[in-house]
């Protein structure tokens, strides 16, 4: 069985950077009608073609389409919003390593979606509730947002993965990944940037832990492997 650290150590970088230089702020904060023609006096002549019968159309108002939002990304003007969702591919429900690989990344996609939205029911549908780590880094992100303060940047991608693809003790699978996180640039309210973290270099390596169970994967916890910094 691998051990995991769990205390956010790697990817917990949004909690440590707020956690040495926070500034408290203050929040930002119809159908289509029927026709009927004109009657119009028959013509003394034969006509060359029927436009001299004229049809009274009667306006009537059309559907109204509804537009959709366009995603707008963080900034010096305010946070993300209407970003798309990140989508889960077929692949990540099946229980091979190939789908245990696209969900890890499909839950990692969904974790920079979160750092940006501070809207956590996608991952946490994906996520066992007892993740530490993850715990860890919605509350610092929660606290963020709460103070009227925002972020942008904080995509982490997924470089390469391995697995044996083998049963621990307790039923999960381990996997070891090596993802990076971009730079992160951090808001106050007004605009302004606070601080900015240079993107995670070297990448970092972790272990994830997930379970296949009732029809899909749950990603139980993730971190450093245990004993190293």
């Amino acid at each position: 069985m691998v051990f995991v650290r769990t205390d956010g150590q790697r990817l917990g970088r949004v909690a440590a950077a707020l956690a040495g230089g926070a500034v408290a702020v203050m929040l930002l904060s119809g159908c289509q009608g029927d026709t009927e023609p004109t009657p119009t006096a028959a013509p003394s002549a034969p006509q060359a073609s029927a436009s001299a019968t004229t049809t009274g159309d009667v306006p009537t108002a059309s559907p109204t389409a509804v537009a959709t939002p366009r995603p707008s990304p963080a900034s010096s003007a305010g946070p993300a919003t209407n970003l798309p969702v990140p989508v889960k591919p077929a692949l990540a429900d099946e229980n091979t390593a190939a789908g245990l690989e696209a969900f890890t990344k499909y839950w990692f996609e969904l974790l920079s979606y979160s750092y940006l939205t501070n809207e956590w029911s996608h991952f946490d549908r994906e996520t066992d509730p007892a993740c530490r780590t993850c715990t860890s880094i919605r509350s610092a992100v929660n606290e963020l947002y709460d103070q009227g303060r925002w972020l942008s940047g904080a995509e982490v991608t997924v470089s390469s993965f391995n697995t044996t693809f083998e049963l621990t003790t307790s039923g999960s699978i381990t996997a070891y990944v090596e993802n990076q996180q971009s730079e992160i640039t951090y808001f106050d309210k007004d605009g302004t940037v606070a601080r900015s973290v240079p993107a995670q270099n070297p990448p970092a390596f972790d272990v994830v832990n997930a379970v296949f169970d009732q029809g899909s994967w749950l990603m139980l916890d993730y971190g450093a492997p245990e004993g190293t910094e």
